[in-house]
């Protein structure tokens, strides 16, 4: 693979790579925590807040990805079933509703985006915005759509996403 590609594949792959430094990250502090606690009694009264901050960066972020690769969970037992002609028909229409709710989600995380903005809310110990916290929602959902109308697209041309991608 030459440089070209592989600086596209890690732009193009950015929001798993956060997501996983996130994980990284609120694993060893989740274990730090515990470990103080029970060794040393003395919980840190910090964690939490950036455990919230971490648990929705890197769900909002694994979930973009996700629909890249083809890797949520789809129970196809029905619309395998169904005619060819149908199961297309079936794969428009649940085409379709992934992208009015996410449509729907990304409008509505614009609205509380601009409700944490106005307020200045923060956490209490950190002082960490929740614009900042929540701010990848709508940044993810944006993904989440552009994602999914990527799949969509080379489904229907018949190229198939999972190719050497394992979950």
């Amino acid at each position: 693979m030459d440089k070209k590609n592989v600086g596209l594949n890690w732009l193009l792959n950015i929001d798993l790579i956060v997501a996983g430094v996130s994980l990284a990250i609120l694993v060893s502090i989740t274990l730090l925590g515990a470990l103080s606690r029970y060794f040393l009694n003395n919980p840190f009264t910090w964690m939490e807040e950036l455990q919230l901050l971490l648990e929705v960066w890197v769900v909002f972020l694994g979930a973009g990805y996700a629909f890249r690769v083809g890797g949520h969970v789809a129970i196809e037992l029905l619309v395998d079933a169904l005619p060819e002609k149908m199961q297309k028909v079936m794969e428009i229409i649940i085409a379709a509703v992934v992208l009015v709710t996410m449509g729907y989600l990304l409008y509505q995380s614009f609205g509380y985006f601009q409700l944490f903005e106005r307020s200045g809310r923060t956490t209490s110990i950190m002082q960490i915005p929740y614009t900042f916290i929540y701010g990848i929602v709508p940044i993810s959902c944006i993904n989440i759509i552009l994602s999914f109308v990527y799949v969509f697209v080379k489904k229907l041309r018949g190229i198939d996403i999972t190719k050497g991608v394992e979950m």
